[in-house]
């Protein structure tokens, strides 16, 4: 029986044309990506094609994100396809891809498509990573959300877990994982090579019942540190996830800090650190205990966002949920 695929088309630059200098959505994008892939690799695979929405991923926002989940979902667990490849754009593909970890529990592969140029771009990515997807659904066919990328030309394209990528750098369409935790590789003649270091925990938790992601957006700060900076009024703020430093610190010494931390604590607004690696820690971490910061080691800061995100939009406690393991986030 041949593998059956479905293609969920969502938008981004792997769905996308430049025209004209500038790069947009464009609606016959879906047919063209598996007419080109075909060209390259031939199809040998059973396949349907669905369309919920079109969107540039820097737009992504709450309600985007519902949308996604509410298409990916029913058919994850329809029990009809063998795996599941999702569209998405580079820029906010780390949110989107941790979404799906921490609601989906799929017992297939759910991979996240992406490309770094428009695929008419002959240095483009796009069909590279599709080959990745396809293979890792007919051959690896590990359960999970995994997100299939390569960075540099003629390399190898890396499967990362999709809770555990790492955020943008600024000029860079490259993707890593935290800590370099990714799942395995595929080198450029398909073969695929699993990295036997990467830590695959258990989940503690049930996938998360996500509600209505824009009204819990108003209760949750993501915010990171910096020289300086002014921190920001949190009325009305429940949880803030605080990117560390990479050596797992944020400033505890300052004025301007140590009272931001001390205010949230007055009026019960949890804050966790975020981006700690469990290891040794330096001495400016000794004062969370004393100013109300819970440390979350081993989880990439934007994971920990979307896990305390969806948290609040389903009614739960972030303090029960962000320490667990739930789709392969903690390392």
């Amino acid at each position: 029986m041949a593998c059956s695929i479905l293609f969920i088309f969502t938008g981004g630059t792997v769905g996308s044309t430049a025209v004209n200098g500038f790069i947009s959505t464009d609606p016959d994008k879906p047919s063209a990506l598996l007419d080109m892939y075909r060209d390259r690799y031939g199809i040998d695979f059973d396949y349907r094609t669905l369309q919920p929405y079109t969107e540039l991923s820097e737009n992504n926002n709450g309600a985007v994100i519902n949308s996604l989940l509410d298409a990916v979902i029913p058919q994850a667990r329809s029990g009809r396809y063998d795996g599941i490849i999702v569209t998405h754009g580079t820029d906010t593909i780390q949110y989107s891809a941790a979404a799906l970890a921490y609601t989906v529990a799929p017992d297939i592969p759910i991979m996240l498509l992406s490309a770094d140029r428009p695929l008419e771009d002959k240095l483009s990515n796009g069909l590279d990573n599709m080959r990745a997807a396809v293979e890792f659904i007919k051959n690896v066919k590990t359960r999970g959300v995994w997100v299939p990328y390569r960075n540099t030309v003629g390399g190898d394209v890396y499967v990362h877990f999709a809770a555990r990528l790492l955020g943008p750098a600024a000029f860079s369409d490259m993707l890593f994982s935290a800590d370099n935790s990714y799942y395995g590789r595929f080198d450029a003649n398909g073969n695929f090579y699993r990295n036997e270091k990467a830590v695959m925990l258990p989940d503690e938790i049930e996938p998360l019942n996500c509600g209505d992601l824009e009204a819990a957006a108003r209760k949750l700060l993501f915010i990171e540190p910096y020289p300086g900076m002014s921190y920001p009024d949190i009325e009305g703020i429940e949880c803030i996830i605080h990117k560390c430093y990479h050596s797992g610190t944020i400033n505890t010494k300052n004025f301007y800090p140590k009272n931001f931390f001390q205010k949230a604590a007055e009026q019960g607004t949890l804050i966790f650190a975020a981006g700690i690696d469990g290891g040794r820690s330096y001495e400016s971490v000794k004062a969370f205990s004393g100013l109300s910061v819970i440390p979350i080691k081993r989880i990439a800061p934007i994971a920990a966002y979307v896990k305390a995100w969806i948290s609040l939009s389903a009614g739960a406690d972030p303090r029960e949920t962000l320490p667990k393991p739930l789709g392969f986030d903690i390392f």
